[in-house]
């Protein structure tokens, strides 16, 4: 597992980076960014990832070069791009055959139809009543019934319906399609940009419809397209699909540049599909800073070294508990996923989140009890020499609610009626002894319910202990995204970290010691 890791990281260390790429004046650089922030109704409630895209921004647009970024943003359904081309060219045939006849065979040009378009323009017609009756299905009579009409009147419906085509052909054909979502539009983000960069951002309301947009810039400009997964084919299982998708953007620009770190461990059209379409590829500064800090700690770090783990469950865990176990000294567990180890060890834990009853598949295909994993886990760190840090006191409640007077227990147990929510007073002492050591920290995943006063304390107490050794003994201290990532925000704490990775997903994998697609895929140096 060592070398599997430490293989990992020297490879990453060799990638080109967005200042191999020169010259860059009047050249158009396609810049895939994780922009995928938390956002409601419009409002973003974290620009964290926006900011943190910033600096290779500057470095294209200040050098003269024109930068086009592109970004998800959550999961939206999505549209096959064949099959907006399909419609789109259906649509223009029509349109055509409207245009080359002045008007005239209006009963074939209406046989053309399909079958809703068809029962749109009979409902507005005269005999309306005759066509309620019929169905969308071919060889039902609608065209029979159509051709019974005076001229005057088909002449009317018709050119209200072609007028009706040529007004949606000017809004993005993603509209037309269903595959626009308003919530996960990527254009509150465009004008944050604007706001945090100081200068205009343009924006393409369509990201694989966006010539006229592209050409329109000029040296020192900045555009954003629309959500990339708004077309499925952005993360389709099929390798054609996203090639296709990665081909159209490909035409945009002359040099790609990947600098979303959050969504490295994707195999996607803008991920992976756009490096190979060009041909080439090279990481933003974000992904740069990212790569080098993951290295610090998976290659030779400083030692002692403690990785804090939390969250939820120790089943999404295991696999980075299991390498990790091969780099460190010491490991302190909290969150949920502390009660299924302190199950494992026989302590009383209430009404507390825990995975006991549920089975785990190994690598080697065998099912295995959680708790049971959970006591594996330990006893391969007793024989590594690995020391374990586990809770020793509680906060609880009798539900995951809020509340004025939370139970802080006394020692590792839970009462039975209660839930552990939070980290007590005296683990969190133990856990700012274990940690105080240490030279080198990293941590993945919230100690408690941080998000639900008062179950914060315990995770803000570990943010604030790892910023106050950085900046008094220098201790290394890398956050591994996600939940973490917020907590440390939220608490203030985050700007004395060493790094804050942007992400969750694809530094878990980091950790675990996968190779992340995104980035096997970028140029050696």
């Amino acid at each position: 597992t060592v070398s599997v890791l430490y293989c990992v990281c020297a490879m990453l260390k060799l990638k080109k980076t967005v200042d191999d790429i020169w010259p860059i004046a009047n050249k158009k650089v396609l810049v895939r960014v994780d922009f995928n922030v938390p956002i409601k109704g419009g409002v973003i409630r974290s620009d964290l990832r926006i900011r943190a895209a910033v600096p290779t921004i500057r470095r294209i647009v200040e050098n003269g070069g024109i930068c086009i970024l592109m970004s998800h943003l959550g999961r939206p359904k999505g549209v096959k791009y064949a099959d907006v081309m399909a419609s789109e060219d259906y649509r223009r045939r029509h349109l055509q055959t409207w245009a080359l006849e002045a008007g005239t065979g209006k009963t074939t040009f209406f046989a053309f139809l399909s079958g809703s378009e068809k029962k749109a323009v009979l409902a507005k017609s005269t005999l309306a009543d005759k066509a309620v009756s019929l169905s969308e299905a071919e060889n039902s009579g609608k065209t029979h019934l159509f051709s019974q009409l005076p001229e005057a009147e088909k002449a009317q419906l018709l050119e209200e319906h072609v007028h009706r085509l040529q007004q949606e052909t000017q809004f993005p054909q993603l509209r037309q399609y269903g595959g626009f979502e308003e919530e996960l539009s990527l254009k509150p983000v465009a004008k944050k940009l604007e706001e945090i960069m100081g200068q205009p951002v343009h924006f393409a309301e369509d990201c694989l419809d966006a010539e006229a947009s592209v050409k329109k810039l000029r040296p020192g400009d900045i555009l954003v397209l629309e959500n990339v997964r708004f077309y499925s084919d952005e993360s389709s299982k099929k390798e054609s699909d996203r090639r296709v998708m990665a081909e159209k953007l490909a035409s945009y620009a002359d040099y790609f540049v990947s600098d979303a770190f959050g969504t490295a461990h994707r195999d996607s059209a803008t991920m992976t599909g756009l490096a190979k379409v060009m041909g080439h590829g090279a990481a933003g500064y974000l992904m740069a800073r990212e790569i080098t800090y993951f290295t610090k700690v998976l290659g030779e770090p400083v030692r002692p070294m403690v990785a804090i783990v939390g969250g939820a469950k120790v089943s999404d865990k295991i696999k980075l508990l299991e390498n990790m176990l091969e780099r460190i000294d010491k490991l302190v567990i909290g969150g949920a996923m502390a009660y299924t180890f302190l199950k494992a060890q026989g302590k009383e834990i209430g009404k507390s989140f825990c995975e006991a009853g549920q089975s785990f598949t190994d690598k080697y295909g065998e099912t295995v009890d959680i708790v049971q994993l959970a006591k594996n886990l330990l006893a391969k760190a007793k024989e590594r020499g690995v020391e374990v840090f586990l809770p020793i006191d509680h906060v609880c409640h009798t539900a995951c609610e809020a509340t004025d007077k939370p139970l802080t227990t006394e020692d590792a147990n839970v009462p039975a009626d209660y839930m552990a929510l939070d980290i007590g007073p005296k683990t969190v002492k133990l856990y700012e002894e274990a940690v105080g050591s240490c030279k080198t920290c990293i941590w993945n995943g919230p100690m408690g319910v941080f998000e639900i006063p008062p179950y914060h304390t315990g995770t803000f107490a570990i943010a604030r202990l790892m910023a106050t050794q950085t900046k008094a003994s220098g201790m290394l201290s890398i956050i591994g995204g996600g939940d973490s990532a917020s907590a440390a925000e939220k608490s203030g704490h985050d700007v004395n970290m060493s790094h804050v990775s942007t992400g969750g997903g694809a530094s878990l994998e980091l950790l675990e010691g996968k190779e992340l697609p995104g980035i096997a895929v970028l140029d050696d140096k």
